[in-house]
């Protein structure tokens, strides 16, 4: 999938208009961090197998998109999975992106 139609989906789960370019780089450079924790990872047994490039594979895409609307989603509550002010309530499933990615990307054996 292309960086393009990554952000296209992003945007899109988040509820921002797709022409809407000034989070453009804000939100690619969630899709690198992503990408990066995604292959390190994979490869946290194996160092010297990782690739040099920060190209997720096909099946972990859909896990980098939805880690950035994780990571998005909660920034200023990083790290909680429980946020309370103003009398609104939320909870979170992960803590963060890294702990979403963890939870579901596969280590090398």
């Amino acid at each position: 999938m292309t960086l393009e139609k990554k952000l296209q989906t992003i945007k899109t789960t988040l509820g921002i208009s797709i022409d809407d370019v000034t989070l453009d780089n804000e939100l690619s450079a969630y899709l690198d961090m992503a990408a990066n924790e995604i292959l390190n990872w994979m490869y946290l047994n194996h160092p010297s197998d990782r690739p040099t490039e920060p190209e997720v594979p096909l099946r972990y895409e859909n896990v980098q998109i939805q880690g950035v609307v994780y990571g998005y989603n909660h920034k200023g509550a990083e790290g909680e999975t429980v946020h309370n002010e103003n009398g609104i309530n939320r909870t979170f499933v992960y803590a963060d992106m890294l702990d979403y990615i963890r939870s579901n990307v596969f280590q090398l054996i």
